[in-house]
């Protein structure tokens, strides 16, 4: 069971977060506000259009279990945000705005509508703020294993262990945060593959992408939502229910157990069957 500090501490770099791409014909670029151009698939067809959004230091390959089954009946986009995956690195400002205008770029150019965002960790702030942007287009907003703490601002001084730590060691620290986020029951091969993944994570990228989650207050953009909104999360840490049911107009919890921060791969049967089953509240 996890200790009540290092609970604590769990918490605050998910809230940071929160927090191997395919290379086939499904994938293409477009350019985001700033000119970082940005890798996605487009697969399948059907309504409603499911937008996927990764998290921190990931990419799009983590929503592999969910493309291949979700394209049999819906269109499919999965983005690489800028500094991850197969997307530019020359990003300047790193900002939740701007890694939602990634999200805004490749919607506006598919012209895409009728649309449901899911983001996983870090992606669940991205996906808000994309949804705040992009208006009517989208329809619901699902967030997997995210807001942990409600969506608020970590406070700085609370992030100055998790910065110092990953400015020592990028390699250590992912290391030990990926053991924390999984549990006993997981598989140790996708917990050391996410590990490797991760700690080959640009340092310029995740640094940046870090920071901006953690200064990002989400409860704006969380209360502006006139859709659907939906946590998919895992038990292994509590979330501040409490808090997002004060601030969000339409806001639905569900859980998974025997699982940790990365549900949608470890148990990716479970997780689209919940995810189908809100689709299909949602429409």
């Amino acid at each position: 069971m996890v200790g009540v500090k290092r609970c604590a501490l769990l918490l605050l770099v998910l809230g940071l977060l929160a927090g191997c791409a395919p290379g086939d014909q499904s994938a293409h670029t477009v350019l985001s506000s700033d000119g970082v151009s940005i890798r996605y698939d487009d697969l399948g067809a059907g309504d409603p259009v499911l937008v996927f959004v990764h998290g921190w230091s990931c990419d799009r390959s983590y929503w592999s279990g969910q493309i291949e089954h979700f394209a049999e009946s819906h269109r499919v986009v999965n983005i690489d945000l800028a500094g991850h995956g197969d997307s530019g690195l020359d990003r300047s400002e790193w900002t939740m705005q701007v890694f939602g205008e990634d999200v805004s770029a490749v919607v506006t150019a598919l012209d895409l509508h009728n649309i449901v965002l899911v983001g996983h960790s870090m992606g669940g702030k991205v996906i808000v703020e994309a949804a705040r942007q992009l208006g009517d287009r989208v329809i619901g907003v699902v967030g997997v294993d995210t807001y942990h703490r409600g969506g608020r601002e970590t406070p700085r001084e609370q992030q100055e262990e998790v910065f110092e730590q990953l400015a020592e060691d990028q390699a250590g620290f992912i290391s030990d945060f990926v053991d924390r986020t999984f549990v006993e029951q997981s598989d140790p091969a996708i917990k050391e593959w996410v590990k490797a993944d991760m700690a080959a994570a640009p340092y310029a990228s995740a640094v940046g992408a870090r920071k901006a989650s953690g200064s990002y207050d989400a409860t704006p953009a969380i209360a502006s939502l006139d859709v659907p909104f939906v946590l998919i999360n895992s038990d292994f840490l509590p979330t501040d229910i409490a808090y997002l049911e004060a601030n969000a107009k339409l806001f639905h919890y569900l859980e998974m157990s025997g699982v940790g921060h990365f549900l949608m791969m470890e148990d990716p049967e479970t997780f689209n069957a919940l995810l189908a089953a809100v689709l299909a509240d949602i429409t």
